[in-house]
């Protein structure tokens, strides 16, 4: 009866195991360091005033982690305006990775970045942004060009096929 026992404890220790590791398959490791930046996910739970629309943000940061708690949540500076704890689960989590490639405020700025420098490239009155093409029973009709212009408006214009 020991026997039969013993067979069915390991059967049942064997069968958790292949549970956890199924459970656990999804979970992050990720260790972060207070100073770290992080971006958080807006849960519609949590941040009700936040996620109204479909079309709202789902992710707000970056926030400055300021200390680990346990293995999967960490502590947060967050503004006052949140109104919510300051500590988050690490699965709502992901790390801000910063990137430096337009230093203008508004892309849309024509030579002239937010430091102060000019731009090299000068931008051509009539640049083609795009050519679309109209077609109607396999017959191509012309195309519609979108060009852009220095002053910042963009214009349509229709081009005639060759």
């Amino acid at each position: 009866m020991k026997r039969l026992h013993e067979q069915i404890r390991a059967k049942i220790e064997k069968s958790n195991e292949v549970y956890r590791r199924k459970a656990n398959k999804h979970r992050k490791k990720a260790k972060f360091q207070p100073g770290d930046l992080m971006w958080i996910h807006l849960r519609k739970e949590r941040f009700p005033s936040k996620r109204k629309s479909k079309l709202a943000p789902r992710a707000d940061g970056p926030f400055e982690v300021i200390e680990r708690i346990g293995d999967n949540a960490y502590k947060l500076k967050l503004p006052g305006q949140y109104g919510v704890l300051a500590t988050f689960n690490v699965g709502d989590l992901s790390h801000f990775e910063e990137d430096d490639f337009d230093l203008r405020a508004n892309p849309i700025q024509p030579r002239e970045n937010d430091t102060g420098e000019s731009m090299t490239q000068q931008l051509d009155p009539t640049h083609v942004l795009s050519t679309f093409m109209f077609e109607e029973n396999s017959l191509t009709l012309g195309s519609r060009d979108c060009c852009f212009m220095s002053n910042g408006c963009s214009m349509l214009t229709w081009v005639k096929p060759n």
